[in-house]
């Protein structure tokens, strides 16, 4: 059935979906004065790039679309809806979005009394007119929509902070709302100069090489060896080496990645020629600095990399600081505490609290079940006796919570430590004590040390050995070995049995053990050589037969999220197995008139995603859905107050049940299978580990995957893929960063050079740091 109607875009489904051009977009029937003509009428339209031309889809615009219209269901975030689908034949922009001047008034709270609706209805009303009217003053017309109060303000408003021309070029460019508002943030009126002198400085705001390339040739008609074009491209090359963990590059790095940005060099461009000079002059532009063994480092990084090695070099080499006992005093600690906890120390562990408690700065390393937590309380007794006071923290949530219940003693994010933490309460002496620091990335890192005063003790608890940081840099991994670094190795084992011990100590050593083919043994390895992603016989189909064995004790732990292997194809298949039967759990959706599906079941394993610190959860928490309302009940606190509608309730981990509101669904995933970044910090009896050749497959996270397991250690998948990743170095290893070099330097500098010449960046570096 051909349908022809007028829409008002609410949301963007894919911009350039497959690749291909085009849009796929949402939107509801309006009339040509934009009122909506059935709230219940919900059309998907897909629109090719032939279609579209250079028109860029937005929120907010109005389109006359024309083509065959169908019903169908469909998962939209998790939600099963029924909705019309168009493909389109004819499209005709009617209205732009005025994003820019929406967004701007019902966000500005110099604009009180405007929201997104007041503010979309003048735009609605008046189109580009709008800002003739404000720049005007014309309250009577704007009060045509508007209280003659609330247009005075609006007028008010605009003459402080309006800028018209830099509204609507942004408009005409076509740039995305969350793109511009960055631009305006930093640049401000000159925004449009500053673009138009050079289109590259959009790399900084996050925009993509492809529209920010295509933009610069189409609209600035750039060439394609313009010297603009080729620093932004170095840059864009830069950020990608970041993103990729890497802090620093050499040059052929920088030009393989250039590869990517660029493409392969022709005879009409050849831009290898051409990269020297791009780099000279990003070298000056102050994106950048060139080391002397030619290694190209990016400000942003640079800065943090220098910060963090200034602070632990100040650390290291302040002449004031002291053992915080004798060690008469320590060593009568020591055997009191030996009594108290009817242990006795090693000769590592004994060593490791001399280490920790004689040095400002310290790590204290070893595989898992080494027993680093009996040295922690060891020291914090020395600590206390010292009058020291005690801040323990983590990346995740999970591992800080498993550090408090191991130790005794608060623990917390270092997020939630940084966000918290008042200045007062940083006074005198102290000590932050971070656990899992392999995980710790050079932005957490410079952050922490940043908010530290000098006199912070800093001590750094972890395993190399273990998986590197998800972000950038490494911080652990550069200190280890260093001779001028104070540290302790534990290497005896203490917590597994024998077997799992002995084949994560062989891994550790990058050395593939002989694992036998039962699934009751201890540690396994069960080959399964059909890679499909699902079916009999499949990779999950035999994760979810051995998960089902023994499932009130067993987590699976997968190397990535996508993929035959991944967290979601094995969530889904157990899911799909266990509770596809059970009760639903559904929101009511506004959009859809219509009760939709979340995607969870009663009797799911459910995962949390993030700190919700007032609901007492932490990222990475685990539960089970037990319960759904059967309509959605308001809860009160102590108080009276209300806090929310519970729609169904969680068993968490800690054997507290809470309720979950709608809000929280975003935060919420299901739980049989987990990543193994998410397991770190974690134990469990039992644990299946799928395998399979992927980029994420290295020797550190089969070590990290395996040493969660208290019992029994089952491997799943491709035997060879597991052995390949096993005798190959870590991927950390390959991580290009210049901490270790700037922390060399500081050593053997006296006094402490000042952070003035990296700071001296100039703009893009600014905008560099800014982003990182």
């Amino acid at each position: 059935m051909n349908t022809a109607l007028m829409l008002r875009v609410t949301s963007i489904r894919s911009q350039n979906p497959r690749g291909m051009g085009g849009c796929i977009f949402a939107g509801t029937s309006i009339d040509p004065q934009g009122n909506v003509l059935d709230a219940r009428a919900y059309y998907v339209v897909r629109a090719s790039g032939m279609l579209l031309g250079e028109n860029r889809v937005q929120v907010g615009q109005w389109w006359h679309v024309e083509g065959p219209c169908r019903q169908r269901s469909n998962l939209v975030n998790g939600f099963e809806v029924s909705e019309r689908q168009i493909e389109s034949t004819a499209l005709e922009l009617l209205l732009p979005s005025g994003e820019y001047v929406v967004t701007m008034m019902a966000e500005s709270d110099d604009f009180r009394g405007i929201g997104y609706g007041k503010a979309r209805k003048l735009w609605e009303r008046f189109g580009s007119r709008l800002y003739s009217l404000l720049d005007d003053g014309d309250v009577a017309t704007l009060a045509t929509v508007l209280t003659e109060e609330t247009a005075q303000q609006a007028v008010a408003a605009w003459a402080l902070q309006g800028n018209t021309r830099t509204l609507q070029w942004l408009q005409r460019r076509g740039f995305e709302t969350s793109i511009g508002r960055k631009i305006l943030k930093f640049f401000g009126a000159e925004a449009s100069a500053k673009i138009e002198e050079d289109p590259y400085r959009l790399i900084s705001f996050c925009a993509s090489w492809k529209s920010v390339d295509g933009l610069a040739r189409s609209k600035f008609g750039l060439r394609l060896d313009d010297h603009r074009r080729l620093r932004g491209a170095v840059e864009e090359a830069l950020y990608r080496l970041f993103d990729s963990g890497h802090t620093c590059a050499t040059r052929a790095m920088l030009v393989d990645r250039l590869v990517g940005v660029l493409g392969p060099q022709t005879p009409q461009f050849r831009w290898r020629t051409l990269i020297d000079a791009a780099l000279d002059q990003g070298h000056w532009n102050g994106s950048y600095v060139i080391g002397g063994d030619d290694t190209i480092h990016p400000t942003g990084p640079l800065v943090m990399e220098t910060a963090v090695a200034q602070a632990i070099a100040q650390r290291v080499m302040d002449p004031e600081v002291q053992s915080l006992l004798t060690d008469i005093e320590l060593e009568r600690l020591i055997q009191r505490y030996e009594t108290v906890e009817g242990l006795s120390l090693n000769d590592e562990q004994r060593d490791a609290v001399y280490v920790a408690a004689g040095n400002a700065f310290a790590l204290v390393t070893g595989g898992a079940g080494v027993g680093k937590t009996t040295v922690l309380k060891a020291v914090y007794t020395a600590y206390e006796k010292a009058g020291v006071r005690i801040y323990q923290m983590a990346l995740a949530g999970r591992a800080a919570k498993r550090m408090q219940e191991a130790t005794g003693r608060p623990a917390s994010t270092i997020a939630s430590f940084l966000k918290n933490v008042g200045r007062d309460a940083l006074d005198g002496p102290l000590v932050v004590v971070v656990d899992e620091a392999s995980m710790v990335d050079i932005v957490t890192m410079h952050r922490l040390c940043s908010s530290l005063p000098p006199h912070a003790r800093l001590l750094l608890v972890g395993d190399k050995a273990q998986l590197m940081p998800v972000g950038p840099g490494l911080v652990l991994h550069a200190l280890v070995g260093l001779p001028q670094i104070a540290s302790a190795e534990l290497k005896v084992v203490k917590r597994y049995g024998d077997a799992i011990a002995q084949a994560a100590q062989a891994i550790r050593n990058g050395i593939w053990p002989s694992l036998p083919a039962d699934r009751t043994a201890p540690i396994s390895m069960l080959s399964c050589p059909n890679q499909r992603p699902d079916g009999p016989g499949s990779i999950a189909d035999m994760v979810l037969r051995l998960y089902q064995l023994d499932p009130e004790n067993t987590q699976i732990l997968s190397a990535r999220r996508s993929g035959p292997d991944g967290t979601r194809t094995l969530n889904l298949t157990c899911q799909s197995a266990l509770t596809v039967s059970s009760r639903p759990l559904v929101v009511w959706s506004d959009e859809h008139e219509s009760a939709v599906r979340t995607g969870f079941h009663v009797g799911d394993l459910m995962l949390c995603t993030r700190n919700l610190w007032s609901m007492g959860l932490q990222n990475g928490s685990l539960g089970r859905l037990v319960q759904i309302e059967e309509t959605p009940r308001m809860l009160s606190d102590d108080a009276g107050n209300d806090i929310g509608l519970a729609i169904g309730w969680i068993l968490w981990d800690d054997g507290e049940r809470r309720p979950v509101f709608e809000y929280m669904l975003d935060d919420l995933e299901l739980g049989y299978a987990i990543t193994v970044h998410k397991a770190q910090g974690s134990q469990w009896p039992r644990v299946i580990v799928p395998v399979t050749g992927n980029r994420l497959l290295d020797r550190t996270l089969l070590y990290t995957a395996i040493t969660r397991a208290r019992q029994q250690v089952i491997l799943v998948g491709d035997a060879e893929a597991a052995r390949v990743a096993v005798e190959a170095l870590p991927k950390a290893h390959f991580r290009q960063v210049g901490l270790t070099a700037q922390l060399l330097t500081y050593l053997h500098v006296s006094p402490l050079q000042s952070l003035e010449s990296v700071n001296k960046g100039g703009e893009n570096a600014t905008l560099l740091t800014a982003q990182t």
